[in-house]
């Protein structure tokens, strides 16, 4: 069975193409990793990272967040990683 990478080392990897591929620099520390409790620097409710790394479109290091809205319902939505702050490591 393939071995699969954690959460730090996938992120290492996507790190290093999208530096090869974009001529760019992303920062060495990722504060965040998948599982971390994170809020927006203004504000809101907790939310969970679920995927931590750079995307093709956009510079620096994003992540996919999921949190229960009023209504208990699951939203998501993707952050620049400078627009959060961490409440809680997993």
């Amino acid at each position: 069975m393939k071995a699969v990478p954690r959460a730090n080392e996938d992120c290492e990897i996507k790190t290093t193409r999208y530096e090869e591929q974009n001529g760019g620099s992303v920062p060495h520390t990722i504060p965040y990793r998948t599982g971390d409790v994170l809020t927006l620097k203004s504000g809101g409710r907790p939310m969970t990272a679920t995927w931590v790394g750079p995307v093709a479109f956009a510079p620096g290091i994003w992540l996919i967040c999921e949190w229960f809205d009023d209504a208990g319902e699951v939203q998501q939505g993707m952050f620049d990683a400078a627009t959060l702050e961490l409440v809680a490591h997993v």
